[in-house]
């Protein structure tokens, strides 16, 4: 008996314990990515927010020091009541974490629900300082990707929770925009639905906004978990490699990138030092052709002058015959005369 008793009660308060942290309609926080190192990765990702939080509850916090300093018509009562507006703030807060993970049923998929009022602010600073630094901050987490809201995976709740989030990004200046869509453990959304219906009311909100799939100013993120939607605004979203931490600094591709680009200039290397040296091969035949050209013209013309001296040695010969041949005539007719 006591065994069973003791099994119901484990039962029964690990099920209150899941039930305390599932997904519900309004939360907001983080998506986070890992590779089946779950744990590891919630460390990660507790570290960086609260970091980063830290540093900017600090700025912040300096800014409206600066600005009650600044101002002298503020009294000692009004002070007091807005501390003690703040503590009663926190008081009621309480109960609740600044970050506090939710089961999402969906291997190597988190999410973190965020008491921080904007929590694209604060994962962009994570993106960003990263992206610039390219130092590795996280050793398990992959993607984080702020989440504006959370609604139940039906086309009317994301049609009304999302044209709520789009108006103060999309209203306003024209933009680019793609929409991305994920699904996990869910049928009962379609692709083309959701993308169909959230290009409307972007075109809607701003007929100057279009569609743009390869670099978008803003990418709007859709993520179907089981029975909920995650709705995200993620800007530069390609340009920051899909909110990709580790992939923001990998120094393999970096490496690999620069063993292409020592390549590509050993190659123009040597097709220069090959066209150079058939530069120099193709003058050096040229003058070998001139110098021939020149010695062939000279034998040509040593060869006429032989020919002439020939010629000249052949004339003098048939003058000296035919002068023989006058002297003996000559001679021949002399004795004729004498007989006479």
């Amino acid at each position: 008996m006591d065994s069973n008793k003791r099994k119901t009660n484990w039962y029964s308060n690990n099920y209150k314990k899941r039930k305390q942290f599932s997904f519900e309609p309004g939360m907001k926080g983080f998506l986070c990515t890992c590779n089946f190192r779950e744990k590891d990765c919630i460390r990660d990702v507790y570290k960086l927010l609260n970091e980063y939080s830290d540093k900017l509850n600090g700025i912040e916090k300096c800014q409206n020091d600066n600005e009650t300093n600044s101002q002298e018509d503020d009294d000692i009562s009004t002070a007091l009541s807005k501390e003690i507006d703040e503590l009663q703030a926190d008081a009621k807060k309480g109960s609740k974490k600044k970050f506090q993970v939710i089961e999402t049923g969906v291997k190597n998929v988190l999410f973190i629900q965020t008491t921080v009022s904007d929590p694209l602010t604060l994962a962009m600073s994570i993106i960003k300082d990263v992206y610039e630094t390219k130092q590795q901050r996280s050793r398990f987490l992959l993607r984080l990707v702020p989440v504006e809201i959370v609604t139940k995976a039906f086309m009317d709740d994301l049609r009304s929770k999302a044209d709520a989030v789009l108006e103060k990004y999309f209203s306003q200046e024209p933009k680019t925009f793609s929409i991305v869509f994920n699904r996990h453990s869910n049928s009962n959304i379609q692709r083309s639905e959701v993308i169909e219906d959230l290009a409307a009311i972007i075109t809607k909100k701003n007929p100057g906004n279009k569609a743009d799939l390869k670099n978008p100013e803003i990418a709007v993120i859709v993520e179907a978990i089981r029975g909920f939607c995650l709705i995200s605004v993620a800007p530069n979203y390609m340009s920051y490699k899909k909110y990709n931490l580790l992939e923001m600094c990998n120094p393999t591709q970096q490496k690999s990138n620069e063993k292409n680009s020592e390549n590509s200039t050993e190659a123009i290397d040597v097709k220069n030092d090959t066209a150079i040296v058939d530069i120099e091969s193709g003058v050096d035949a040229k003058n070998d052709a001139v110098d021939l050209k020149n010695d062939s013209e000279i034998d040509s013309k040593i060869d006429d002058a032989v020919d002439e001296k020939i010629n000249d040695t052949k004339m003098d010969d048939k003058i000296e015959a035919k002068m023989g041949d006058a002297e003996n005539a000559k001679v021949d007719i002399i004795p004729e005369k004498m007989d006479q």
